[in-house]
């Protein structure tokens, strides 16, 4: 579904992903693991064209949108929740999600999104800046969704999240990838997150992979040591 061939990118003169090559599979939930500053957020980054590509290609569904402007690759089928969730503070809940509306010209959000997300109908009136750190990143997530994308990149969305939320939002990646046929990956330090959400692993650093498994293969004393070295 999406194809990262020899990706390089970074920030002005200084290269952060060298030469990146990965494939995120159809249905797939890909956890990209790193400690801060191992280059997870400018790969997504790079991937949503916040960020030139230095060189490589990036492949969504068979097309090449490697040169494409963000607006372009969220029309291709590309949603990204960045870090931080990134809401609309001063505009209510349902104000927020019709935002990402824009792309399908739909004047209703959809009843699927209430089904996976139900506290949002809930709080429809409700100032964005007035949620709960997991709320707001369910309403990030529901933003993103309404764009119909065929991939969705995610940037550590446990990020200020009390754990028992942090559960329910992996549960609610897996629904995401059951119900509407999304790839998604997401980059991630909360190895329990990752274990609950993900089908596959990677372990990012300096911009490069430097381990990988399946879910069923995956040693989760092996990717901890790689987090905390």
């Amino acid at each position: 579904m999406l194809t990262i061939s020899n990706l390089k990118a970074g920030y002005g003169e200084s290269s952060v992903i060298k030469d990146l090559s990965f494939t995120l599979k159809e249905n797939e939930i890909l956890g990209v693991m790193g400690r801060n500053g191992m280059g997870k957020t400018t790969l997504f980054k790079s991937l949503i064209g916040l960020l030139p590509a230095f060189g490589g290609e990036i492949s969504l569904d068979g097309e090449d949108i490697t040169s494409y402007a963000t607006y372009k690759r969220v029309y291709s089928g590309l949603a990204y929740v960045p870090q931080g969730r990134m809401i609309f503070p001063n505009l209510t809940v349902t104000e927020n999600i019709k935002i990402g509306l824009e792309k399908t010209k739909a004047k209703k959000v959809p009843d699927y999104i209430y089904d996976i997300f139900p506290v949002l109908k809930e709080m429809g009136h409700r100032k964005g800046g007035n949620l709960s750190g997991g709320q707001q990143q369910q309403l990030a997530i529901a933003r993103a969704l309404v764009t119909e994308p065929k991939v969705l990149l995610l940037d550590e969305p446990t990020e200020g999240i009390q754990p028992s939320i942090i559960k329910e939002i992996a549960q609610i990646l897996k629904q995401i990838r059951d119900m509407k046929g999304i790839s998604i990956l997401v980059a991630e330090q909360v190895l329990s997150f990752s274990l609950d959400a993900c089908d596959r692993f990677v372990v990012i650093e300096s911009g490069d992979f430097i381990h990988e498994a399946d879910r069923a293969d995956v040693d989760p004393d092996k990717i901890k040591s790689l987090l905390a070295v």
